[in-house]
């Protein structure tokens, strides 16, 4: 059956390439499970791996530098959580990085040098001591993320790529247009353009807003980071997490410091896509957008939140009002389904309202792969079922919110047009699947095979052969 190639509109694509390429930890059910994979891995000069999950450990706990020391205290490791806001390392690493129990902490984050265990904006003191990728190995992480979306049928996304690494931004747009010049990249990629001011100043004055380098490859929102995930209680929530009551998560900015980078994108003619998870986070993310809009009278932007999960009705209802988009994922409830009701409590109810929203608010799907995959058939079938493909044993999170085929495939293609910075599809870009989808039961939605994937109408993926 042929459809419209899938737009995926927040996704991280030089990081799923990256993440490819490190140690998987997703599995892992236990801390000993790391620990035994983290011993295969001792011949490394340095172990990073990424994908843990306390909520899926047996020890009920978080991994810490203890557990990492039993596995080598001479090879430095570096683990990320599958969320991509927490961090652990081992004491060697704490030792290259200069951090001791004196290190001042960070604004906008946290760490604990007694437990290794680093969160939100704090990840910088890490990541910055971490070698920098070559430009051929970035080539490569591209390359493999192409290959990875185009198997799985996405022709265009809107993607975070410039603080994947500690690398100037116009390196990276420079290895794109090299990659597209060279026929290596065919997905349509706009850049959500994560930037801290000083850099973001910078790419103001060179002339980047809105700028388009082809007709695949062009400047998106700024990205800005509000918050952090709900499974790493760094969400920034109106109330306490109903499992640590004395936590409301991390805000990363100010009330003043995020209507600052707000309103220097909006008064230069540039939308802002700001992730937000925490209701709190949203709220503050509204009142900049709104305080900034007051002044700028822009009516043909496209500001939207990332992510959303927690905002409430009465948050919905004022987005509409200054017509503020949703970038949503579904695919969330996959992981979040298991964790929901000791983070909230009776709050559960009132939560992941994406229909709702798809009512109001111009909508769009993404996966925000790597952190959860990038597969569309297994994020339709989270929307229309609002269930969990790791833990089919729980019920629908929330029925009332489900979604019809046709309203989720509208919002993975046509409804994110808006958030990729095209008014019409373009018909050249399409899939052929191995089921009719329109008839397919929706437990088997998540089966769907691509079997080729067009771009410009040309094919640039077959099951059947190798990626072209």
């Amino acid at each position: 059956m042929k459809i419209s190639g899938f737009i995926d509109s927040h996704l991280h694509m030089l990081g799923l390439g990256y993440y490819s390429s490190l140690v998987d930890l997703s599995q892992s059910k236990s801390i000993k499970d790391i620990q035994s994979i983290l011993k295969n891995k001792l011949a490394e000069k340095i172990i990073i791996g990424k994908g843990w999950n306390q909520d899926q450990f047996i020890e009920k706990r978080n991994i810490n530098k203890s557990d990492l020391n039993e596995v080598s205290n001479e090879i430095p490791i570096v683990l990320t959580r599958a969320c991509g806001h927490v961090m652990v390392v081992n004491d060697r690493m704490l030792e290259l990085a200069n951090i001791d129990e004196t290190t001042p902490q960070v604004c906008g984050g946290d760490f604990s040098y007694s437990d290794g265990i680093f969160r939100e904006k704090a990840l910088i003191l890490i990541k910055d001591k971490l070698n920098r990728p070559t430009k051929e190995e970035i080539k490569k992480y591209f390359i493999k993320a192409n290959q990875i979306l185009i198997k799985n049928g996405i022709t265009s996304v809107a993607s975070d790529d410039f603080l994947t690494f500690d690398i100037p931004f116009q390196e990276i747009i420079n290895i794109i247009e090299e990659l597209y010049d060279n026929n290596l990249l065919q997905v349509r990629i706009t850049e959500q353009v994560n930037l801290p001011k000083t850099k973001f100043l910078e790419f103001i004055k060179k002339g980047f807003v809105n700028k388009r380098f082809n007709n695949k490859f062009k400047m998106g929102p700024l990205k800005i980071l509000a918050d952090g995930s709900l499974g790493a209680r760094t969400a920034y929530l109106s109330e306490p997490y109903s499992d640590d009551l004395n936590n409301y998560g991390i805000n990363t900015f100010s009330d003043d410091e995020l209507y600052e980078m707000v309103h220097l994108a909006d008064k230069n003619h540039m939308d802002v896509a700001i992730h937000t998870i925490g209701d709190e986070a949203s709220q503050q993310a509204i009142d900049a957008i709104k305080k900034s809009l007051q002044i700028t009278k822009r009516e043909n932007h496209h500001h939207a939140l990332v992510h959303a999960q927690l905002t409430r009705k009465d948050q919905i209802l004022e987005m509409k009002k200054y017509n503020i988009g949703a970038i949503v994922q579904p695919i969330f409830i996959n992981t979040d389904i298991k964790i929901i009701d000791g983070r909230l409590g009776n709050r559960k109810s009132k939560v992941y309202l994406f229909k709702t929203m798809d009512k109001l608010l111009p909508l769009g799907f993404s996966t925000d792969a790597p952190v959860e995959p990038v597969n569309p058939f297994y994020n339709l079938y989270s929307a229309l079922t609002y269930k969990s493909l790791k833990y089919p044993e729980y019920p629908s999170l929330n029925p009332s919110q489900c979604f019809t085929l046709k309203e989720a495939l509208k919002a993975y293609t046509g409804n994110n047009l808006q958030f990729v910075y095209e008014r019409k599809s373009d018909l050249s870009d399409y899939i052929i699947i191995d089921k009719d989808i329109n008839k397919t039961d929706i437990n088997k939605l998540k089966d769907i095979k691509v079997l080729q994937t067009y771009i410009d109408g040309k094919l640039v993926y077959s099951r059947n052969k190798k990626t072209l």
